[in-house]
């Protein structure tokens, strides 16, 4: 990950191949006499072998998230079913409450139980508008995910000496 900043970048990387890499350009530096191209050219096969490496993790980290992130949208479409039978359950709960407050109210014995019933519809009412107004979020939200990422314009990057593969 690149965080640019006025003119300054930020990458986000693991460290211990960097100081591993530190170490040797030392050695490499420091090295004199005759071993010193064999050595030299077994660390730049080092090096290349552990950006390699690096390379291989990254893709493979890349690849798990598209997994997750495919993964993500069928939970999504699961929930949005489910919500949507919740919804019809409550409102199928409050037409029938609505009958029986009806019948019930004929009767001044049965006041307190419909004044009850009554709140009791009015609160089904509220969470059934609330529902529905989740549904249509996660609906939102489902299509904003299923939708291709646009991806910013990027600034070429500095030049910077290509990685050797072996």
């Amino acid at each position: 990950m690149v965080i640019t900043e006025d003119d300054k970048e930020y990458e986000l990387i693991p460290m211990s191949p960097i100081r591993r890499l530190e170490k040797r350009m030392e050695r490499v530096e420091e090295a004199k006499g005759g071993n010193y191209s064999k050595d030299m050219f077994s660390d730049i096969v080092d090096i290349v072998r552990m950006n390699q490496m690096i390379v291989d993790e990254l893709a493979k980290s890349n690849d798990a998230l598209r997994i997750e992130l495919s993964k993500l949208l069928s939970r999504m479409d699961d929930l949005i079913v489910n919500m949507k039978e919740l919804v019809s359950f409550i409102k199928e709960s409050g037409e029938e409450n609505e009958e029986r407050v009806s019948v019930a109210s004929s009767g001044d014995t049965m006041k307190p139980v419909v004044e009850r019933l009554d709140e009791l519809i009015k609160t089904n009412q509220k969470i059934t508008e609330r529902n529905d107004a989740m549904l249509e979020l996660l609906d939102d939200v489902g299509k904003k995910l299923r939708r291709p990422p646009v991806r910013p314009m990027q600034r070429p990057p500095q030049q910077r000496p290509l990685p050797l593969k072996i």
